[in-house]
């Protein structure tokens, strides 16, 4: 085989073998369910605003569920993943389930694989009901906090079927002066919230 043609040949595979590795992914069905542990109750699916990305770029964003339907069932407070679609074949996402640091909240970093520029709308599914996770049912005073090292109740694990399976526990706190936290232990890590 001659020299040029083996290196052609080569060059070849290796561009279609990255190809099929960054091949953008579809976008999911269905931000309200079916899930494979049920649907998610009193959802409606919440499309957002349009984002645009150059060609080949990544970017990080955080969606919020609003209005009578605040609560987005994601990592962070449930079993449930993927409750999320975008519109357009060229974009890949992955959940930041460590940034989702309010009920509400959805953050997610996605990649263009398109060479042109290219808009990505999202659609949520969000709940009128808090997810199971959600801890102690208050209103939050500020951003996360270290765990208080109060007496805790309502410990709840939450964890997915996949193999291996993703795990995070949710619990509640009561300090003596009566101060009130909900928190979440993932990966070894605590944060709580103070209730109002």
């Amino acid at each position: 085989m001659p020299k040029r043609f083996g290196v052609l040949l080569a060059a070849s595979l290796v561009a279609v073998l990255l190809a099929g590795l960054l091949h953008p992914s579809p976008a999911q069905a269905g931000p309200c369910g079916p899930y494979f542990n049920g649907d998610i109750p009193d959802c409606e699916p919440q499309v957002q605003a349009p984002v645009s990305y150059g060609g080949w770029e990544t970017q990080g964003w955080a969606y919020y569920c609003t209005g009578d339907h605040p609560y987005y069932w994601g990592l962070s407070y449930s079993n449930y993943a993927g409750n999320y679609t975008w519109d357009n074949s060229c974009f890949s996402g992955i959940q930041n389930e460590f940034f989702e640091d309010q009920p509400n909240k959805f953050d997610a970093t996605f990649t263009n694989w398109c060479l042109s520029t290219q808009s990505i709308v999202v659609t949520l599914g969000c709940s009128k009901q808090p997810p199971p996770g959600y801890g102690a049912a208050c209103s939050f005073s500020g951003g996360p906090v270290g765990d208080p090292g109060c007496t805790q109740s309502n410990a709840q694990n939450h964890c997915s079927s996949t193999n291996p399976p993703v795990c995070f526990q949710t619990f509640s706190e009561t300090c003596g002066d009566n101060s009130k936290y909900t928190c979440t232990i993932d990966l070894l890590v605590t944060w709580c919230y103070k209730c109002d």
